[in-house]
């Protein structure tokens, strides 16, 4: 398991029996040990205990997989593209990781330009790594929905969506990537949770994890749970160091729970979420290392439990701008909140144990637009086709996910609802309104693109025949706009 995060503290009494010895990479040193080196919270020795806390050395606390190995990449510490793509596979010490727990990204406002060279340069290391049948690599979907720094999230929040959208992570949306979103004790979506169409799963995230107490006066979700984990030794650092005002009874500087201060029952986000679901991946693969990546995501969504189900979507002055759970024409629910839903360990354990193999992988080239275009942008009614320019697929695959680009004139992300219309009926929403993105200012870009997007609301699927994307304008007065829906592509993976 490799843990790619701020960094790891190798020698911590839970962790360091399934510390692989050399295996991991401190970027900023050069060594082989990523233990920071200040005093502030470690939140990739946090992940780590979630993962692979021993469990039965009589210390602390047990992880998802005790028995995984482990290995720390501080990559949020020095950030460049040869110290991702190394932390990734490309390097010696990450050549022969099974499962990477991703619970890293951004907060976005703007989407960055990507080359399809740069996106097929990522995609071809995930797939050749585990010697061919590709790295599982969990990603943190982002921790968004209501609040996100520099950026006003009121009009989202008034309107009962989130402010980010997982899809503005481009990473989120590469294939071999399984995002995960979090939910908390109550089981629901966790209160941060970034949703979107390119979620996989759900995992344990919890909320904050505050007790009144020791720290009165908050909004009740502070004192919701949290996950309890490792935490930096000492306690001069990390998450509970006496230095910090107490947030609950583990977290005090006299506290006989945890004296020596290697443990925190505060930590939470989708980056707690996110290696629940990886030591669920890690025991699958030693129940039945020969699953392919693939296999692994397809058990993971079948198995998956629908929680909050059928959900309440929310409509915008009569328009829909979130779905809730949408079961798709192969009778696969899916939501933008949960992806296929939380993750159920023993099922999907129990699945890999007989698992049959899936078919190969195929998948189209990109497919372009050609009629229809451009469309202009309707505003809040894409009745009769209007707003939506269609592709013919000619391959019939069963669907495992389809990833989208496309274009407008339009300057204002933010007014936009994008939906991905399959042949089947299906509707998928890519883009709600009211999100982070800031309107453009520069003249000299033509209008707000997408170079990446992916859904896997359509898993099983037929890919064939007719495919829309549809943009409608939810905020400009009746009959002003002029902004036009220019083209779109996509390509679609399967079977």
């Amino acid at each position: 398991m490799a843990v790619i995060d701020s960094g790891l503290d190798i020698e911590h009494e839970d962790l360091k029996a399934n510390v692989v010895a050399g295996g991991s990479i401190n970027f900023v040193s050069g060594s082989s040990d990523p233990t920071p080196s200040d005093t502030g919270p470690d939140h990739g020795t946090a992940v780590a205990g979630i993962v692979a806390a021993r469990g039965w050395n009589g210390v602390g606390g047990r992880g998802v997989a005790p028995e995984s190995t482990l290995q720390g990449f501080n990559l949020i510490a020095a950030q460049n593209v040869a110290n991702y793509l190394a932390s990734l596979g490309a390097a010696p010490q990450s050549a022969n990781v099974d499962v990477f727990n991703l619970s890293i990204g951004e907060d976005v406002t703007d989407l960055e330009p990507l080359s399809r060279n740069d996106i097929d340069t990522v995609e071809t290391l995930f797939g050749v790594t585990r010697s061919g049948r590709g790295g599982l690599y969990i990603k943190a979907s982002g921790n968004g929905f209501s609040r996100m720094e520099k950026i006003d999230c009121s009009a989202a929040q008034q309107r009962g969506v989130s402010c980010d959208n997982a899809a503005f992570d481009w990473t989120n949306n590469l294939a071999g990537v399984t995002t995960v979103g979090a939910v908390n004790a109550a089981g629901v979506r966790a209160s941060y949770s970034t949703p979107g169409a390119s979620l996989w799963i759900a995992g344990l995230g919890g909320e904050y994890g505050r007790h009144r107490d020791q720290a009165p006066g908050l909004i009740d979700i502070a004192y919701q749970p949290a996950i309890l984990t490792t935490d930096l030794s000492g306690c001069d650092k990390g998450y509970h160091r006496n230095a910090d005002p107490a947030i609950n009874a583990l977290d005090v500087a006299t506290s006989s729970l945890d004296p020596l201060c290697r443990y925190t029952n505060g930590f939470n986000g989708t980056s707690a979420a996110t290696p629940s679901v990886a030591g669920v991946v890690a025991m699958m693969l030693q129940i039945n290392p020969a699953l392919t990546q693939r296999e692994v995501d397809y058990l993971l969504a079948t198995t998956a439990r629908r929680i909050d189900y059928p959900g309440t979507p929310v409509h915008h002055e009569g328009l829909a701008i979130d779905d809730a759970w949408v079961l798709n024409a192969a009778n696969r629910a899916f939501s933008n909140a949960y992806g296929f839903g939380l993750v159920d360990a023993r099922a999907a354990v129990d699945a890999a144990l007989t698992a049959k193999r899936l078919a190969p992988a195929q998948r189209t080239n990109w497919l372009a637009s050609q009629s229809s275009a451009p469309e202009p942008i309707p505003y809040r009614d894409g009745a009769n086709g209007r707003g939506q320019i269609p592709i013919s697929v000619s391959e019939n695959l069963s669907v495992e996910h389809v990833q989208v680009a496309f274009s407008t004139t339009h300057r204002d992300p933010g007014k936009l609802r994008v939906t991905l219309i399959s042949p089947s009926g299906t509707r998928s929403i890519l883009l709600w309104p009211f999100s982070s993105l800031k309107p453009l200012t520069d003249t000299t870009t033509a209008g707000f693109s997408a170079d990446l997007m992916r859904s896997n609301a359509f898993l099983d699927e037929k890919s064939q025949g007719t495919w829309r994307l549809e943009v409608i304008d939810v905020s400009a007065p009746s009959g002003t706009s002029t902004a036009q829906f220019t083209n779109w592509s996509l390509r679609i993976a399967g079977r």
